[in-house]
């Protein structure tokens, strides 16, 4: 679903809930805010870029800065949880004696402290989804986005993962949350962001999902 007239200010540091029905837009206002779509029109600034005006050559960068968590957790199957996460930081050109420093302290952050060297399968879902976390967080980006990141989850294992994300909201970075979890967004009275058909129809601070 395409985005029409939305016109939306995010300031670092705020939480924010997007919400909708499916189709309603949610994924594309990611996806363009990645830089992976090109808006027709309009401009779309993150961390002061403007992002059509940015040359392609700088697109990896932009995406590195920005912390992504999934749905479906996307981690590297035959990697250690050290080392999913130590990727993220390899690619930013960390030097090998930060990343030794950085990875265990991200961990012990996410509570997984205890499971370094443990394969993804040999976690549960929750614990699979804090290795997620802790990679999107672990270069502190300004931006942290999550789409749907409790979908897969069962209620209580949820309730983990958001207090965790609020954790991080804490230390400055600004989270963004896609989700279908109405009990979630109501219990946590944030910004909300409500989209459908590809408009915004309510934005309001310490709001339902209704």
């Amino acid at each position: 679903m395409g985005l029409q007239e939305v016109n939306v200010h995010i300031e670092r540091g705020d939480f924010c809930f997007l919400v909708g029905h499916s189709g309603s837009g949610k994924s594309t206002f990611i996806r363009l805010l990645l830089k992976e779509f090109e808006p027709s029109e309009g401009t779309i600034t993150v961390a002061g870029r403007n992002l059509q005006r940015m040359k392609r050559g700088s697109i990896p960068h932009h995406r590195r800065n920005i912390g992504c968590v999934f749905q479906d957790f996307k981690l590297l199957p035959n990697k250690t949880v050290a080392d999913n996460v130590a990727y993220a930081l390899r690619v930013t050109g960390v030097t090998p004696r930060n990343i030794r420093r950085k990875v265990p302290e991200i961990l012990q952050l996410v509570g997984l402290g205890d499971k370094m060297y443990s394969l993804p399968d040999e976690l549960s879902a929750g614990e699979q989804q804090r290795v997620s976390v802790a990679r999107a967080f672990v270069n502190h980006p300004s931006l942290l986005v999550a789409d749907e990141p409790t979908g897969n989850l069962d209620p209580d294992t949820s309730v983990g993962i958001m207090q965790l994300l609020y954790r991080i909201n804490r230390t400055g970075t600004t989270v963004l949350m896609a989700t279908h979890d109405r009990e979630m967004v109501d219990k946590m009275r944030k910004r909300v962001i409500a989209l459908e058909d590809g408009r915004v129809i309510r934005d309001e601070s310490k709001g339902l999902y209704r």
